[in-house]
């Protein structure tokens, strides 16, 4: 049977979360006179956050962490690694981060004339995200995206992430769809692909930086625009 049902992740999939998130911690570099007050390079401060934040997100996906200890510890973490003063920390790094950084509009490389392709080709098109609720609303519609998806799951929504199967049926059951006519697209082989291929859902595995790895998804694509070589 053909693909009828595409179900996207959205952050690093379709929302630019490294360009968004990028711009947010500038500006509050910037605001905040991180250089004034704790003589770090806005390099260092870009830097240490990624590689805080990636690791916050991992313990999350895995069920170690809640969402709360990201949304209140994050910026304490980050500053902690940069070895900054504990005393005059700005208590409201963290809410003005989140409170700015979904508003960001940026999106991937050609991820509207895909969507404006798939949808003029008659495919529904669904979200399935390990993102907040509240969070990827914001994103979807400061990205212009939201019109393109029936369906929009979040973990927060469902009680299970990815890759958990129960996240990927309930998804399924949301859109009337069914596993034979539906596809998996995202970035993050441990979530989306291995979590479709738990299911034997098939799958895209979107990895624009072409790097190497084992596993062996249904289709793999560095580019979104060469979904329309097969869809």
């Amino acid at each position: 049977m053909a693909y009828q049902h595409l179900f996207f992740d959205l952050d690093h999939t379709l929302w630019d979360f490294d360009r968004n998130s990028t711009e947010t911690l500038r500006e509050l570099y910037s605001e905040f006179d991180f250089e004034g007050r704790y003589q770090f390079s806005e390099d260092r401060f870009l830097n240490t956050f990624l590689e805080v934040n990636h690791a916050l997100w991992m313990d999350y996906n895995h069920g170690r962490i809640d969402r709360n200890h990201i949304r209140t510890r994050r910026f304490d973490l980050v500053l902690d690694a940069l070895d900054a003063s504990a005393t005059d920390r700005p208590a409201d790094l963290g809410e003005v981060y989140l409170a700015r950084c979904p508003l960001k509009p940026h999106t991937l490389p050609h991820t509207h004339d895909v969507l404006d392709y798939l949808q003029a080709k008659g495919y529904a098109l669904h979200i399935i995200t390990n993102g907040f609720s509240d969070v990827q609303d914001k994103k979807l519609k400061a990205a212009g995206l939201d019109h393109y998806f029936d369906v929009v799951v979040t973990s927060e929504t469902n009680g299970h992430k990815k890759p958990s199967p129960e996240i990927f049926y309930f998804a399924l059951q949301s859109a009337k769809a069914d596993l034979d006519n539906s596809l998996m697209i995202g970035d993050n082989l441990e979530t989306d692909i291995a979590g479709a291929q738990a299911i034997a859902m098939d799958q895209v595995f979107f990895n624009p930086r072409k790097h190497y790895h084992p596993h062996r998804p249904t289709f793999e694509i560095s580019s979104l625009d060469e979904m329309k070589t097969f869809l």
